[in-house]
């Protein structure tokens, strides 16, 4: 159940986190000086209610896996929940601090280096999400 749930969050986490990096991160630059204010507090506000729980499922699944990685799995927990604790990292470190200052203003150096913190959070994710695949098969199988 661990495994299904690790890889099931990391999916939906990987999913969002491409859909930010192609659509949400390269939009902020056509907000207008007046509405990104507006745009960044909503974006902020939002997409924890939209990363958290999920996040929360993650950590507690992978962790739970990596407990009690059934025999050949353990390899594929140690891949998945360091990946995903990468992600936290990357998010606490460098995406939150320069999403504070982006709030006071929009910057185009700040947002490029946003858009490398999220690059390699959505590695992070994808990687955690096919470790969890992989293992998932291999208990099918």
């Amino acid at each position: 159940m661990a495994v299904l749930l690790c890889c099931a969050a990391g999916w939906y986490l990987a999913g969002l986190s491409w859909t930010v990096a192609i659509v949400t991160y390269p939009g902020f630059a056509s907000s207008s000086s007046g509405d990104w204010p507006k745009v960044h507090e909503f974006h902020s506000r939002r997409i924890a209610f939209a990363v958290g729980p999920m996040w929360a499922i993650e950590a507690i699944s992978c962790g739970w896996w990596l407990l009690r990685a059934p025999s050949g799995t353990l390899g594929l927990a140690i891949t998945a929940s360091a990946s995903a604790a990468l992600t936290a990292a990357l998010t606490v470190l460098w995406a939150v601090p320069i999403h504070q200052r982006l709030a006071s203003g929009y910057d185009e150096h700040l947002a490029r280096s946003l858009r490398w913190a999220h690059a390699l959070r959505t590695a992070a994710w994808t990687v955690s999400a096919v470790a969890a695949t992989v293992a998932l098969g291999q208990q099918l199988s």
